[in-house]
């Protein structure tokens, strides 16, 4: 997979249709926002505009704050990941989640559509 013309090293769905991604050509942590385009006949899936690219000295410092945020903020330290929820619980649940399959709207409905 290419983004922006350089390998893309990582690229990790992280919820909805966001993505953290890392590439060989540029030398930051990138988290966008991406979509589908409607003409896509395989599938694939483009970034958008919105997201921001973090430099790896300031990716560093972000990560060295997560407890100094949780510690302001418990309640966001105590968040769990949406796929941990109990709607997620059997196939049908994980299949016809939109922040899991955000691109994927037609199997999941297809699914759904045969499991009655």
């Amino acid at each position: 997979m290419r983004e922006g013309g350089s390998d893309v090293k990582l690229q990790h769905h992280i919820g909805g249709m966001h993505y953290v991604s890392v590439t060989s050509g540029y030398k930051c942590v990138d988290l966008r926002k991406f979509y589908q385009p409607d003409n896509s006949k395989d599938g694939q899936i483009k970034p958008t505009r919105r997201g921001v690219a973090l430099h790896l000295d300031d990716w560093s410092t972000l990560c060295q704050l997560v407890d100094n945020i949780h510690t302001a903020f418990p309640s966001l330290a105590s968040v769990l990941p949406y796929y941990l929820g109990d709607d997620h619980n059997n196939q049908m649940g994980y299949f016809s989640c939109g922040e899991r399959h955000p691109f994927y709207t037609e199997l999941s409905q297809c699914l759904l559509d045969n499991s009655s």
